[in-house]
């Protein structure tokens, strides 16, 4: 698989170039929003995802890997930089280090869970995509990018807020 290039934590903010990001509000505690996120099974609710897989051993951190799995014949391998664990607030980011898919330079994304005034949490995912080819190549794949992240955030709100 074609290797990719790291990103750095603080490169994955709202508003930067290439990223996308969308929060939900659930009823959930952020120990059970947490606890799907980082299970034998995370993202399992998520219909443009067939498979995610850790590929390290428990405990999970900063060092972690799993393999995600599209469809047949795409793939990537992900390790996780960052990862924070408390009662209030728990969080991680990986990149993606290598990807069976062409076009791809670097991908990263963010996972942060935040307890609410008055109980529940609020689920923020933060995705950061850059492209071979810049800008032109940006614009064209856009509205591919929005309906992936769209589908993404219905599969999350269905399946926290159920």
């Amino acid at each position: 698989m074609p290797a990719l290039r790291p990103v750095a934590s603080s490169e994955l903010r709202a508003g930067a170039p290439g990223v996308l990001e969308f929060s939900i509000r659930t009823a959930r505690s952020v120990e059970w929003v947490w606890g799907e996120l980082t299970s034998d099974d995370p993202l399992h609710w998520c219909k443009a995802l067939r498979s995610v897989r850790w590929t390290s051993p428990r405990p999970l951190a900063a060092g972690s890997t799993r393999r995600v799995v599209l469809g047949p014949g795409l793939s990537a391998d992900e390790i996780f930089f960052s990862w924070e664990e408390a009662e209030q607030v728990c969080e991680n980011a990986f990149y993606v280090q290598s990807v069976t898919a062409p076009g791809l330079r670097r991908m990263a994304e963010r996972y942060r869970v935040e307890a609410q005034p008055g109980g529940g949490s609020l689920f923020t995912w933060t995705l950061l995509v850059e492209l071979h080819g810049g800008a032109p190549v940006a614009r064209l794949a856009a509205p591919v990018l929005k309906l992936v992240v769209a589908s993404l955030r219905r599969d999350t709100e269905k399946f926290f807020t159920a």
